[in-house]
Order: C-alpha cells, then structure tokens, then sequence
C-alpha cells in the first residue's frame, strides 16, 4: 500500500491522513503543472490519482503517469476530447486509474491544472495497491470489536427515485450527493447528477470526475485505496462518511438490494460490533437505503477489489 499526497496549509490540517506539504506548481502554457514522485511498484497493482481544487472559476485537469521515459495521460477531467488510449506491455490505461502489468521503475505522476490562477485551496493525491487481495487478507474483520464508530446519520436517497433513464447508473453522484448533504452541502440532486456525467464514456461513475463535482459544491476530497478498516474509522471519527466503491457476485452480500454487482457505489457511516452501517442507493426508495451489512461480507466486497473511496471534506 502506497499513497501520497500534496495539499495547501488549511487543506493539510483538515484531511484525515497524513499530507506531505504543499506542492511546487509550476506555470505549464495554458495552466499549471506539478508532480508526485512514486516508488518502484511491482506488477498488478492499481494506481489511482485524484485532484481537487476549490475555486470560484471553472477548471479542468489531465493526469499523466511517466514512467521513465514513456507518458501515459488520461483523459482531462471533465473531458471533451477523446483521448487515444496510451495501454502497452508496461501499463494500462483505465478511465479513471492505472495498472502496471509489470515491475515499475522511475515513476512519476504529473497533473495540468488549467485554471486563472495558480492553485490556492487543493488537495493532489496518489494511492497504489495490489489491484486484487488475496483471500486470506488481513484486517477485513472490524478490529473495533464491540465498540461502536460513527458519523451522523447521512440524509437518505434512492437513486432508483430520480430519472428513470439513467437512475440504475448513478450511484457514484447520488452516494456523492449523500455525504455532500451531511456536511451541510446542498446541491441540486439532477444538476449534480449531470455534473458527473462523462461525455465521453457516458458513465457516471468516473472517480476523478466525482472529486470535480464535489468540489464544484465547496466540499474538497480525494479518491483512496484502502485495505482495511483502519483508515476507514479515522474517517468516521472524524464525521466523515466515506463512499465505498464494491463488487460483490450473487448472494454474497446478504442484504443487499441488488443481487450481485460488478461495481456499485454506498455510503459506509458507521461501525458497531459485526455490522456495518451503509447507505446504499440501490434501495427502492429513501426509507430502504439505511442497511446493515456483515462486516466480513461487505470487507470482500469492498477491499478485496481495488479498495476505492472518495472522501469528501466538509
């Protein structure tokens, strides 16, 4: 597990996890550029960057894995150019991630923010892990034992109550809007959904592009891979609700409203003994989506694939 992250002075204090200082932005033509120097990364992992910036004028970013002497970009977040797909024997290119499919040496990743000004209030992160656990994988039951952890209660809302032309995709936006809420963020349900729309891919569950559209909102984040319930509860502790990103096949996730998913968004708000307390927008309506799942069902579901969350801050 690796992860590092940049961040102004106020953004440092307020984040949950260690932040290594600011970032040395350099003017780059029609924006700014800076860099995350990684360590050698073995093969199969998974390496997810996330940019956030709050700011009163629109932006957009493109990331840029460079290992050695080869780029890798992804599309630029929100994009409107489709993007040649950089894949070779050394790396692939997902929408929203990266996998080495060999040892990796010499890496750095690079974001261009296009934007007026340089980068005052942001939060520039990089996280790497081994794209899937093995079975026996530690820290999947909650080391909380009988002790409770929680946020408030995250307002409730059923994606499958909004447009029924897309309602069974937005799970990333409404999981988004949820926590959004709980901090006291109000955004436009249908407007925030359509924020998160990628015109490229068509999808709306785009990590990076979730980030952009919180931030849109006032609330900065980040997208993380965890394996384990550790960081998780420094959220909670903190009020922070974190968004899940899980994979389950059918009935492995007793519970569940749907039967088994191959990528689905929920909000994780809490803890308490064996269960784990979700709001999950699958539900068929808002007083459904309040869940309790098993803690070791809903670890595999989560950690075993990827790992991935966003955090929001307040």
């Amino acid at each position: 597990m690796y992860a590092h992250r940049l961040a102004d002075a106020l953004t440092l204090q307020q984040y949950p996890f260690p932040v290594a200082g600011p970032a040395d932005w350099q003017c780059a033509g029609d924006g700014w550029l800076t860099a995350i120097e990684l360590p050698e990364l073995p093969a199969g992992q998974i390496v997810a960057p996330s940019f956030s910036l709050l700011s009163e004028a629109d932006y957009d970013f493109q990331f840029c894995l460079c290992v050695e002497e080869t780029r890798y970009p992804l599309a630029r977040v929100p994009g409107r150019e489709t993007l040649t797909n950089a894949s070779d024997s050394q790396v692939q290119t997902a929408i929203d991630c990266y996998h080495s499919l060999m040892p990796l040496s010499r890496v750095r990743l690079e974001v261009h923010c296009r934007s007026q000004h340089p980068p005052q209030r942001y939060l520039f992160s990089v996280s790497a892990r081994p794209a899937l656990l093995e079975a026996d994988m530690p820290g999947c039951g909650s080391p909380a034992g009988a002790r409770a952890f929680r946020t408030g209660l995250p307002p409730a809302y059923s994606q499958m109550l909004e447009n029924p032309r897309h309602a069974a995709g937005i799970c990333s936006p409404v999981s988004a809007a949820m926590v959004l809420a709980h901090h006291g963020h109000l955004p436009v349900r249908e407007r925030f959904i359509a924020a998160c729309l990628d015109p490229l891919t068509r999808a709306y569950g785009v990590w990076p592009l979730a980030i952009h559209a919180a931030s849109r909102q006032g609330s900065i984040g980040a997208v993380e891979l965890f394996e384990g319930w550790a960081p998780v509860i420094a959220c909670l502790e903190r009020d922070l609700p974190v968004v899940a990103s899980i994979r389950f096949s059918a009935g492995t996730l007793p519970g569940a409203p749907m039967a088994a998913t191959a990528g689905h968004l929920v909000v994780v708000h809490g803890l308490e003994g064996d269960s784990v307390l979700v709001n999950d927008p699958a539900a068929p309506h808002h007083g459904a989506v309040n869940r309790r799942y098993p803690v070791t069902a809903f670890s595999e579901a989560w950690f075993r694939h990827r790992g991935a969350a966003y955090i929001l801050l307040p």
